[in-house]
């Protein structure tokens, strides 16, 4: 009987799919709830998970990502490979078909029911959200006021329902001293999305008879509402004192808000409220509407305007900051703030993942991990997206080497953190920088893995036997490279080989500073499975990195005296292009070849353009 080879820990962990399609429109809540959600999942419970993360736009940085198109709002049937889907919003586009794979609901609010659309409108919209809820194996809300909204109109049945506060944090730049608009007076500011549901034409009353300025910002997509909002300071003799300033930075916003006299948000229609709890961690006085979440969020730390009526506002807004400067309730604010966390939150939605997937953590321990006489060597520079998983993906290996080049993010704690050795070395070259952290192994037996680089399981049980019974001295891997999230199929890609198992008594790096290889004095096999290598997160990435390569081959080229041609800059980028559009198929990979033919033909004339350069300068 064959001895059983355990599963790694990569594989024995669920594929969980996370839907952050909402990611596409910055300078709103869900931008802002899909981005901490899948940073916070990623980096906290990816020990637990393989998080994939679908969007039509590139997950924020380096996330593993899925690229949507068109067709799957009609047609998505997740590979088998994936156990649960989570749809992060109510109109989610993207559903999967019913019992295709386990899934997962939220629901920020079900406010177009408080709006002015038709009854029509409104029902079929309930519609649509009940269709997801039917399809859903449990659903969140973002609030106990949604909760209650849900249950009021939509039938639940016996899935299961729990409400999941959104977290908060609020990006910190001190040394920022520059805002677009830049007040002259002390001043009152709020930000959102300037619509009528904001309410933020009632603002301008509180300006009568003070000096305050009012800052309003946020997008502005009702023009006729911006309208209103003036009309109304001008009638009450204060149009001087508002200023919607549009769309701002993070650093724009952290400025208002940390020197702002108070935080007004008086929203008739909100499922969670984002930007008081923004204001309250910097101890701020926020004063919001009695509507909807708002009190939830708010609780006894914030102020409430009890109507829209002008002498009561001013009455809130006086009072409470007489209160607020004579009570020191900055402290009280602050601790009332930090309850909302993207980290508890986060932990919230992977045990409700558990739950539904009828997982616990025993379930996907790595305790069971054989170990076997390999030394794991993973090249690094500002990796902390990706070391994570890369290390899980190598945790087959007694030894696992990680050898930075003095990365400046966190991958050096990271991985120190996972228990893998960390050699630190100014960066040369590849082949210089892999030779000596071989020189450094343990184990005769080496196994080379970047950290975009990931192994499936039937990879890893063909690599282990190879180092348990091995019949070659170096072992040759074919790779399937992913580029912007999509499979690429062709576009010279199709044929890629690295050798990365190999006895380093047999085996080293040539010496090239690019495009390294490994040359062996002794048999070489081809393995029969695939390593996944997820390459370039979107265009100015690959950009980026063919034109660092470029350099690179420059450099290599001058010292072997290589001198260029007018051939060289004009016709072997063309040529380049030719042989990964049309030669090497690239074309049949849509977009993308045509993007990687032409980045490629890029790469090549920065190539002799670096190399001509370096020429003039020792003539």
């Amino acid at each position: 009987m064959d001895e059983f080879i355990p599963k790694i820990v990569k594989h024995k962990k669920p594929n969980i799919v996370i839907d952050i399609e909402r990611i596409k429109h910055k300078f709103t809540g869900l931008y802002a709830y899909c981005e901490n959600l899948a940073l916070n999942l990623e980096k906290n419970h990816s020990s637990k998970f393989n998080f994939f993360f679908f969007s039509p736009s590139p997950a924020p940085k380096g996330l593993r990502w899925i690229a949507a198109s068109f067709y799957h709002k009609f047609l998505l049937y997740p590979k088998k490979h994936y156990d649960l889907w989570h749809a992060t919003w109510q109109g989610a586009k993207y559903i999967p078909k019913r019992n295709a794979i386990k899934y997962v609901f939220t629901i920020h609010d079900l406010n177009f029911l408080y709006t002015d659309k038709s009854d029509y409108k409104k029902k079929k919209l309930l519609q649509a959200v009940q269709k997801r809820i039917d399809k859903a194996d449990a659903v969140t809300v973002i609030s106990n006021y949604v909760k209650e909204d849900v249950l009021k109109h939509l039938d639940i049945n016996t899935k299961p329902l729990e409400v999941i506060y959104n977290g908060v944090e609020l990006e910190v730049f001190d040394a920022f001293k520059s805002p677009s608009y830049q007040p002259k007076n002390k001043f009152l500011f709020t930000v959102g999305t300037v619509l009528y549901k904001k309410h933020f034409h009632v603002l301008p009353q509180l300006l009568v008879s003070t000096d305050y300025e009012l800052i309003i910002a946020g997008i502005q997509p009702d023009k006729m509402y911006v309208n209103q909002i003036l009309e109304s300071a001008k009638a009450l003799g204060v149009l001087e004192q508002v200023h919607l300033i549009g769309s701002i930075s993070k650093e724009e916003k952290y400025w208002y808000m940390k020197h702002c006299e108070a935080f007004l948000f008086p929203s008739i229609s909100e499922g969670f409220g984002l930007p008081p709890v923004e204001a309250m961690l910097l101890g701020k006085p926020v004063f919001l509407s009695t509507f909807t979440s708002l009190p939830e969020i708010g609780g006894q730390a914030a102020y409430y305007f009890n109507s829209f009526e002008a002498q009561d506002m001013q009455d809130v807004l006086q009072q409470g900051l007489k209160d607020y400067q004579e009570n020191n309730k900055a402290e009280i604010i602050k601790q009332w703030a930090n309850q909302f966390t993207w980290e508890r939150a986060a932990a919230a939605y992977t045990q409700l993942y558990q739950k539904v997937l009828g997982k616990t953590l025993t379930d996907i321990s790595a305790d069971v991990v054989e170990k076997h006489d390999v030394t794991a060597i993973i090249p690094t520079y500002n990796e902390e997206v990706n070391i994570k998983a890369a290390i899980e993906s190598v945790c087959f290996a007694k030894e696992i080497v990680v050898i930075d080049s003095y990365s400046t993010d966190a991958t050096v704690e990271i991985a120190k953190s996972m228990g893998a050795k960390v050699i630190q070395r100014e960066f040369d070259d590849f082949s210089s920088q892999k030779n000596f952290a071989i020189a450094k192994a343990k184990y005769d037996w080496i196994f080379v893995l970047d950290a975009d680089e990931r192994i499936g399981e039937a990879l890893n049980n063909e690599l282990i036997s190879c180092i348990k019974d091995p019949e070659a001295d170096a072992y040759r891997i074919k790779r399937r490279n992913y580029f912007a999230g999509k499979r690429i199929r062709f576009s010279g890609w199709q044929t890629d080989t690295v050798v990365r198992l190999f006895n380093k008594n047999k085996a080293r790096y040539n010496g090239k500073i690019v495009h390294e290889e490994i040359e062996t004095t002794g048999k070489t096999q081809l393995l029969d499975h695939y390593l996944d290598h997820y390459t370039y997160r979107d265009y100015n990435h690959y950009l980026k990195k063919v034109t660092h390569y470029a350099d690179l081959k420059a450099q290599d080229l001058f010292k072997k005296g290589k001198r260029v041609t007018i051939f060289h800059l004009l016709l072997f980028p063309i040529f380049r292009f030719i042989s990964h559009y049309f030669i090497r198929l690239g074309f049949l990979d849509g977009f993308q070849g045509f993007m990687i033919a032409k980045i490629q033909a890029h790469g090549v004339f920065v190539r002799y353009n670096k190399l001509w350069l370096m020429s003039k300068k020792i003539k």
